[in-house]
């Protein structure tokens, strides 16, 4: 029996990535096994095997297999970044790496990744490539909380997955982040729509994913507007919602987080520690540092005051330069401890809150400095 032709795996290949970037799991998941399959019965062909595993990673980063993503794209860094290359491949591979930055919310370095591929770019004919090369720079320049810089690329994704009747599941994916940006704005009311037009819109499509992700995203909004009752049930209704829960265990944990967050504020403080309990297993079993330690936060404001500890874990989040959490969280200690007329901690905290937006303008002039 002969050897496949390289360019027929190829097209396999093409195939399988067009699934990934629909966040087809299922889909991605049978033929990730053909492709394999073909890989073992090709001729030999380096640019097609290089092309395998960039595609490789992309996928591991899909079913959040985030290590060994990274573990692939250590092993090809070398052979794609001083060796001639075809421009396609050189793109993805730092097309993924600042994705897999970006799920590490390492958000300088995967926009530094970006601009790399963005060199690139210019070379690919593929609309949805560069659709969804806007998007995930949207999500990251929201991230670092630009929101007028986020909002124009999420603008120009939509505009072309508009033109593709078959990313009806991506158009929804450029709809949230330019709500979310909106929000950021303080847009709220329109927002809000956006939003529940997703949740609609995805219903329909029996995109169970993206209508979870619109109840999420409506309860943050309740919860900044201190609508509490609204972002409770809008966190349980994206719980109830019928999905394996085996898989995106990276948005359960926000949902579960979020929950906890609002019952504390609630007062609902045993309803509220077993979701951060919860919350807490499923960071361990993820290896979610970010998350682990504002759940830690959490704990230290309502369940085991100790200023110490909040500090510590606070300086956590200021060494990742993640600015907004740290403002946010100082802000939620701040309230509480004048609720419970602490007012030299609730002081403290609230004038923390101010300094950390301060610092919100630096990370967007260290990403031009890149």
């Amino acid at each position: 029996m002969g050897k496949l032709a390289s360019t027929e795996v190829a097209n396999r290949l093409n195939e399988w990535y067009d699934t990934i970037k629909r966040h087809e799991i299922e889909e991605a998941t049978r033929l990730k096994s053909e492709v394999q399959q073909a890989i073992e019965e090709m001729e030999e062909d380096q640019n097609v095997l290089l092309y395998y595993n960039l595609i490789d990673s992309r996928y591991k980063q899909l079913i959040e297999q985030f290590d060994e993503s990274k573990n692939i794209l250590e092993s090809v860094k070398e052979q794609t970044e001083h060796t001639e290359t075809d421009q396609l491949l050189k793109y993805y591979y730092y097309f993924f790496c600042g994705l897999y930055e970006f799920y590490k919310r390492n958000y300088i370095k995967s926009i530094h990744s970006y601009r790399q591929a963005e060199k690139f770019l210019d070379d690919i004919p593929d609309e949805i490539e560069h659709a969804e090369f806007h998007l995930q720079l949207a999500y990251a320049y929201y991230g670092i909380t630009q929101n007028y810089f986020s909002l124009s690329h999420a603008e120009k994704a939509l505009d072309i997955y508009k033109q593709h009747d078959n990313y009806v599941s991506r158009q929804l994916s450029a709809k949230i982040s330019i709500a979310a940006n909106r929000f950021s704005l303080n847009q709220h009311e329109c927002t809000i729509l956006l939003y529940k037009e997703v949740v609609n819109t995805a219903s329909k499509n029996n995109n169970t994913f993206l209508e979870i992700i619109g109840h999420f995203n409506l309860g943050v909004c309740y919860e900044y507007l201190d609508e509490l009752e609204l972002a409770k049930n809008s966190f349980e209704t994206a719980l109830d919602i019928d999905y394996p829960k085996d898989i995106k265990k990276d948005t359960y944990l926000a949902i579960k987080y979020m929950l906890a967050r609002v019952l504390f504020r609630m007062d609902l403080i045993e309803e509220g520690r077993e979701w951060l309990n919860q919350s807490k297993k499923l960071a361990e079993e993820i290896n979610e540092q970010t998350y682990q330690t504002k759940i830690s936060i959490l704990q230290t404001i309502y369940l085991e005051p100790n200023e110490a500890s909040l500090d510590n874990e606070l300086g956590k989040l200021k060494k990742k330069k993640l600015w907004h959490d740290v403002s946010d969280l100082s802000a939620i200690a701040g309230r509480h401890f004048k609720k419970k007329e602490m007012f030299k901690m609730a002081t403290k905290y609230l004038i923390e809150a101010l300094k950390a937006k301060e610092n919100l303008p630096s990370l967007q002039e260290e990403a031009e400095r890149i």
